[in-house]
């Protein structure tokens, strides 16, 4: 194998010098137009360079980056009897290699072979590979993807700590990721090692070769031929389970600790069980006893949590007689993170797996105690080595997201405490999770008090909380206005559409948003009947054919938006852009709520944000100032928006958020708020809705033209 190795390295460069004369080139523009080779050197747009041998066994659409040996990498394509069609030219952005692949796969003049095709992409041509593989249909992607050192797979969105490549969530696609130390340094090879592990903890199949200490860092020496040569010719080998390790029994390591559980719960009947890891175990702990006694031993609960545990061994646990003689009103389940775990554990699960094993317990508990109400925890956001994302909190969120759909509200509750754990830019706070793994007693004081509205409600008794905040902006609160649609039904239908909308963008606010103008949800008057929107040009104009869930409510105030954030409105989505403009109800005084104060409406704004990082954490936020209101600049409504908006600015500027302003093209030199770009002084016409479409559209183009500036 060696020996044929070091004959095909010679034989590279021999391939390559008389390549041109024993192989077919062609040349071709990205809209179809055939060039000459003159024509191509002499173009300005991007054009795929197109080298065929005969017979060809399958396609390679290659993406070239700088500092990588790629003649030397199309020649070992060709050698193998792949056609390679080369991404070349400047300024090349996201939408040109989606082009270009689908050009490739479509072009039958071009007569290629592409029953077998694959994207390879080198160094920072690697980028383009991983984002094109993204953003293609499920049914359109390659059958394999290549990343030869890629860089830059450590760039994080704007204002967050979460890397802006990802792997895809559903893919038959199979990477191979090298990996050249001498080339790539230390972040950047730990980069692209997380993106292998998160490929594979998404449920894809995924190899990574790593070479060290290469003594040619620039050449394409054996150690790459092999790995490439191996993969392409489908010689490495994943091998997939075929039964669920984390939805089958297995025995803990704590049989004493299970057998006192057994007896305690023999001898009585419990009305709550908290059911989980060493994070519930730890309210045994007596600097946790204050915070489990307040919200949980005073509703006569039994702690079921096991330090290290994975599902495979709760469900021995409610197998084995932990559910027996029990009917308790509410099930808590917290567990997952030990599953993830590859410091300690021989083997990881994948999402799916450990989705697979929380569903199997969620199933056990309803056969043995059908009355009893679930509380289903998300996973929470610990990781081992630090407060930013790695591949294991990566697979926890994708888990969750799964599981996430078994709340059926009747049954079975989802609930979504994370927040209260993270810092705005989606790091674990420090002060709050210690360990990064672990909540300390004040993290889950606040987890309790998050999770309270629910576990009070399906307990049927008082609240424990006693420390509940003045400001009304943060209180998470359904409905408080009557209007002209009905606010319930509008809920129902986001959550109806969310999910098979799958959106690229999310407007989250008020009346203002709703009004504009989409399909998700429909718009309709409260008979049902169907609503013209206030904007309908300008909402063409702005999100084109981009796929757009509009949350906005009339009449919502920030809590009315975290009580919808908070019930499940962007669960499990994973939007690219999220524009939030909310604030300006909050400026009301009426028979169900006070108005806030400049102070507490940016804090409720901040709750919003923090929700919304904290869900979908991939995407960049466009946070709105909030829209001036009254037609004179005196109107003491106006005044507070102003002094909202100020300390709004602060907050974004210190917290990396983007922050439009559309004020001063809304209104006169004077300040007045006119009717020619409002409806009441408020609500904006669609030429008011053109000026915020406008500021919107720089960032709407960049995320299918450079996926938000990731591109070098």
């Amino acid at each position: 194998m060696k020996l044929r190795i070091r004959v095909l390295c010679f034989a590279i460069l021999s391939t390559y010098i008389i390549s041109c004369q024993q192989q077919k080139e062609q040349f071709i523009a990205l809209d179809g137009q055939i060039l000459s080779k003159d024509d191509a050197s002499n173009i300005a747009m991007p054009y795929l360079q197109i080298t065929h041998p005969e017979p060809s066994t399958g396609t390679i659409v290659f993406y070239p980056g700088n500092g990588c040996e790629n003649d030397s990498l199309t020649a070992l394509f060709t050698e193998m009897q792949f056609s390679v069609a080369t991404l070349k030219g400047h300024n090349i952005k996201l939408a040109d290699a989606i082009n270009a692949y689908r050009l490739i796969k479509s072009e039958t003049r071009l007569k290629l072979n592409t029953n077998i095709t694959s994207i390879i992409g080198s160094c920072d041509g690697a980028i383009l590979a991983a984002l094109t593989e993204n953003e293609l249909d499920e049914a359109e992607r390659p059958d394999k993807l290549i990343l030869v050192n890629p860089t830059n797979f450590s760039k994080t969105t704007e204002g967050t700590v979460f890397p802006v490549i990802n792997p895809p969530l559903n893919t038959k696609t199979e990477l191979l990721c090298i990996i050249d130390t001498t080339i790539l340094n230390e972040t950047a090879s730990k980069a692209a090692n997380e993106y292998t592990k998160t490929w594979i903890g998404y449920d894809g199949i995924a190899f990574r070769t790593e070479i060290v200490n290469n003594r040619q860092p620039a050449s394409l020496n054996e150690k790459y031929i092999e790995a490439l040569t191996s993969f392409l010719n489908g010689k490495m080998i994943f091998t997939k389970e075929k039964v669920n390790p984390a939805a089958v029994s297995v025995e803990g390591y704590y049989p004493q600790r299970h057998a006192e559980k057994i007896k305690l719960l023999k001898n009585h009947k419990y009305d709550l069980l908290f059911v989980g890891n060493s994070i519930t175990h730890n309210f045994e702990k007596p600097q946790y006893q204050k915070v489990w006694n307040k919200y949980f031993g005073s509703r006569n609960a039994i702690n079921l949590g096991y330090s290290g545990y994975r599902t495979e061994n709760l469900i021995w646990n409610i197998q084995n007689g932990e559910l027996e003689n029990q009917s308790p009103k509410v099930i808590i389940l917290e567990i997952g993170t030990n599953n993830i775990d590859e410091k300690n554990y021989p083997t990881r699960h994948t999402a799916n797996q450990l989705a697979g094993g929380i569903e199997k317990i969620v199933t056990i508990f309803r056969e043995k105690c059908p009355d009893s109400k679930i509380i289903l925890l998300r996973c929470f956001p610990g990781c081992y080595g630090g407060p930013n994302p790695t591949s294991h909190r990566r697979i926890l969120e994708r888990a969750s997201d799964i599981v996430s759909h078994l709340a059926d509200n009747e049954h079975i509750f989802y609930c979504d405490v994370n927040h209260v754990f993270l810092n705005i830019d989606g790091s674990i706070n420090h002060d709050l999770m210690s360990d990064w793994l672990h909540p300390n007693p004040k993290g889950a004081e606040l987890w309790a008090q998050a999770m309270e509205p629910l576990l009070s409600k399906l307990m049927q008794d008082k609240p424990r909380n006693d420390k509940k905040p003045s400001n009304t902006a943060i209180i998470p609160t359904s409905k408080l206005e009557d209007d002209s649609y009905d606010w319930w039904e509008r809920h129902n239908d986001v959550l109806k559409v969310k999910d098979s909308l799958n959106p690229e963008i999310v407007l989250i606010g008020n009346s203002i948003t709703h009004f504009w103008g989409g399909n998700y949800p429909p718009l309709k008057y409260f008979d049902g009947t169907d609503r013209t929107p206030n904007g309908p040009e300008s909402w063409n104009a702005t999100f084109g054919h981009h796929r757009v869930l509009n949350l906005g409510f009339g009449w919502d105030r920030t809590q009315n938006v975290l009580w919808r954030l908070d019930q499940g409105e962007l669960d499990a989505l994973d939007p690219k852009l999220v524009i939030i403009h909310i604030g300006t109800n909050n400026t009301s005084e009426t028979k169900n709520a006070r108005m806030n104060t400049a102070s507490e409406i940016v804090e409720g704004i901040q709750a919003v944000c923090m929700r919304v990082r904290s869900k979908v954490p991939r995407a960049k936020i466009i946070l709105m100032q909030i829209m001036p209101r009254e037609k004179m600049p005196d109107n003491p409504r106006r005044i507070l928006i102003n002094e909202t908006n100020q300390i709004l600015k602060k907050f974004a500027d210190k917290n990396d958020i983007t922050l439009l302003d559309i004020s001063s093209q809304m209104l006169t030199s004077d300040g007045v708020l006119t009717k020619d770009v409002t409806l009441d002084f408020c609500h904006p016409n669609d030429a008011g809705y053109q000026i915020w479409g406008n500021a919107l559209r720089p960032y709407i183009e960049r995320i299918t033209n450079d996926e938000l500036s990731i591109l070098p």
